[in-house]
């Protein structure tokens, strides 16, 4: 029996680009609702009181900005054209740099150039693991690895922070680390699984585990994952 082409009409195409526009602004909104604002309402709050803490209040603002400027980048993000490495630097500059944070990316050629639709999604996901790392873990160290197991591949976030509390690994979802329920929901819409490593005080791994990457060789062979290297190796504290 033969296969029949599957294709999309215009409106069809038109449709799916909306409800993945609507997605994202839906995902930004929520982070908008509660994280950013939520940190703005405890600042009023605190602004109130007359034995307000002011140097607690400034610590609270500056990651109220910092918050915001994430977002900023994110919703300016580079053109389509851009790769998926060129996407990832530009984020580590965006977050890391300005934290004083080491930043080390090992990805193959293979994937480090991709720029379709799954390494959008991807960096989506790898921007939410970088972004938590800066903000809730007081990491000095962040990098990204890409490792090949026969036909597996796994692409890790590493940082050396505080790690994730036992009661937002167990609920996701609540409050401002809605972010881990959103990495978890792209990663199954990339065919991939999606797992966390966090012990208190010794870091946090995110890991993305694919069975069948769609960035293989066509000989079938997996890649040399150290064939390139990029990295961002401020020291934290340092000023330039």
């Amino acid at each position: 029996m033969r296969n029949r082409k599957v294709f999309m009409t215009p409106d069809e195409l038109s449709e799916l680009l909306f409800r993945e526009r609507q997605s994202e602004r839906n995902r930004i909104a929520r982070i908008l609702h509660d994280d950013f604002l939520q940190q703005c309402h405890m600042i009023v709050l605190a602004l109130q009181n007359p034995a307000a803490d002011l140097q607690a209040i400034a610590e609270k603002t500056g990651e109220a900005m910092s918050l915001g400027r994430d977002l900023i980048y994110e919703l300016r993000q580079p053109n389509a054209s851009a790769s998926l490495s060129q996407r990832i630097d530009g984020l580590a500059l965006a977050v890391c740099e300005p934290a004083g944070i080491r930043f080390q990316s090992r990805l193959s050629a293979a994937l480090s150039t991709q720029t379709n639709s799954f390494a959008d999604e991807l960096f989506m996901c790898l921007a939410e693991a970088i972004r938590n790392a800066v903000r809730h873990a007081g990491a000095s160290r962040i990098s990204i690895t890409e490792e090949w197991r026969a036909a597996q591949a796994i692409i890790r976030v590493t940082d050396d922070g505080c790690g994730i509390p036992d009661d937002v690994l167990r609920q996701p979802q609540s409050g401002a680390h809605f972010g881990l329920h959103g990495m978890r929901e792209r990663a199954t819409s990339l065919g991939a699984r999606f797992s966390i490593r966090s012990n208190s005080g010794s870091g946090t791994t995110v890991a993305f585990r694919f069975s069948a990457p769609s960035w293989r060789s066509q000989e079938g062979l997996a890649p040399d994952s150290s064939r390139r290297m990029s990295s961002h190796t401020q020291p934290k504290g340092l000023n330039q």
